[in-house]
């Protein structure tokens, strides 16, 4: 800390460049950062935004730094910062939810460790796919269009891609409104989402589970079938999925064919089908189970016997959106950013990227 003058300096560690590339990228109206001061008797640093117009609201600069400093797990340079902490003038994270949503969910390919790189390439491929299949359902959903630069994090869940996304809306919205997660398990189509992971602020696609356990006899699988990402692993999985979704989909609210797993001793496929709304009586379901498992022998020299069925629906419970404290708080204002610390200012590694 150095330049003291009446009781305020400047602090010269604070990452200035990292608040300048934040809202050059977000404002087109961003000029400058012109102050950044701490006072050493308090908690708080300050810095001085300058804007040309159009004049971004104070919503509009929280948002810019709340969706970028959440990506990097709430680090600003190599300070780390106490979660939802920011602020904008009378603003805060809570004013913030009023105009954005959250969503999760998974999808059923390889994960890759690239993706937890915001820039990489997979993660920019990824990323265009997703925006892609989810932003215009959330527009015809809500009959409004989101920001178009929402928050989007990639982790790894069982050597699948888990997400979660949030969007900012222009204005309000009502958040009364239920009923997104299953709008958007039943409008997207990919075959890789898996619909009952489907979760939008906090409540889950409403989908009746249909699960059981498929014995697989008198064939040499090893213990890759345990790996998501081998060979072995996604081709039985694509064979069981084939088939089973062949006899299932002429049933009335059916949604999907999911092989969850496969377990050693003895060799076991964990399998879900999911119905919109009711499903069919569990009898139904077990002989079609039974035909697609009489397919598979006949054409793929698969012999199977189905174990433990379970007709249910899956738990209500609700998810919440990744939470991690840490020492330093950031408020941002539409003319200043105060950063506030708890006890004093603590530097720390880079830590790596986000995972839930």
């Amino acid at each position: 800390m150095e330049g003291h003058k009446a009781g305020v300096g400047m602090l010269t560690s604070v990452p200035l460049p990292q608040l300048q590339l934040i809202y050059l990228e977000a404002f087109s109206s961003f000029k400058n950062v012109s102050a950044l001061l701490f006072r050493p008797d308090s908690t708080e640093v300050k810095a001085s935004l300058v804007f040309g117009q159009p004049d971004p609201s104070a919503l509009e600069i929280l948002w810019a730094l709340y969706r970028k400093v959440k990506a990097s797990r709430w680090l600003l340079g190599h300070l780390s910062l106490a979660d939802n902490s920011i602020t904008s003038d009378e603003y805060n994270i809570a004013d913030l939810t009023r105009e954005t949503i959250s969503i999760t969910f998974i999808l059923m390919r390889p994960f890759l460790p690239q993706l937890l790189l915001p820039g990489s390439q997979p993660f920019i491929l990824l990323e265009k796919q997703i925006l892609q299949l989810v932003t215009h359902e959330v527009s015809r959903f809500y009959k409004a269009n989101p920001h178009d630069q929402p928050l989007l994090l990639f982790s790894n869940v069982n050597e699948w891609v888990s997400i979660y996304m949030e969007y900012k809306f222009k204005s309000p919205i009502p958040t009364h409104l239920r009923g997104l997660a299953s709008y958007l398990a039943h409008h997207i189509t990919d075959p890789t989402l898996q619909k009952s992971s489907m979760v939008a602020n906090g409540e889950k696609a409403e989908l009746a589970l249909y699960e059981t356990q498929l014995l697989i006899l008198g064939h040499p699988f090893g213990k890759a079938l345990e790996n998501k990402t081998s060979s072995e692993s996604q081709e039985l999985r694509g064979l069981l999925t084939k088939w089973l979704t062949s006899v299932l989909k002429p049933l009335h609210n059916f949604g999907q064919v999911v092989v969850e797993e496969f377990q050693q001793e003895p060799l076991t496929a964990k399998v879900q089908a999911a119905f919109f709304g009711a499903a069919p009586a569990q009898a139904i379901i077990q002989d079609c189970m039974h035909r697609a498992l009489g397919f598979l022998q006949e054409t793929e020299g698969l012999q199977l016997e189905m174990l433990i069925p379970v007709l249910g629906m899956p738990s209500s419970r609700a998810s919440r959106g990744p939470s991690h404290g840490f020492m330093l708080n950031l408020q941002l204002t539409s003319l200043h950013v105060l950063v506030a610390l708890g006890a004093a200012l603590h530097f720390t590694k880079k830590q790596t990227p986000y995972l839930s």
